[in-house]
């Protein structure tokens, strides 16, 4: 599970988050589109389907995925700085390695 499921961010501003994995298997982490997280969830879970979704990372090709980082190896860590939507919401986040979203997930609120 991530160890942040709730965070507040203001729109518009540049944030990093550095995905720190301390596990044994890899982990990514998706930033989506608000309402979106059974959708990409769902596509992600399809990718462990198919040979190319280890080459994918897993993150799945749709515009409901605004940002993501790469499958991240246990002992290593990953920084992601982006801009934060405009508009206001609750956007998920998620871990789309096969199996995972439905328990590795957060919220990010973007406030004005």
């Amino acid at each position: 599970k991530f160890e942040q499921t709730k965070i507040t961010v203001k729109a518009g501003t540049i944030v990093e988050i550095v995905l720190n994995n301390i596990d044994f298997m890899q982990h990514n982490l998706l930033v989506l589109k608000p309402g979106s997280m059974e959708r990409v969830g769902a596509a992600a879970d399809k990718l462990s389907q198919v040979p190319e979704g280890v080459s994918m990372q897993y993150i799945p090709s749709v515009p409901d995925v605004l940002f993501a980082t790469p499958l991240v190896n246990p002992d290593q860590k990953f920084s992601l700085k982006f801009r934060v939507p405009d508009i206001p919401g609750d956007y998920p986040y998620i871990c789309s390695y096969p199996g995972h979203w439905r328990i590795m997930n957060g919220v990010f609120t973007v406030v004005r």
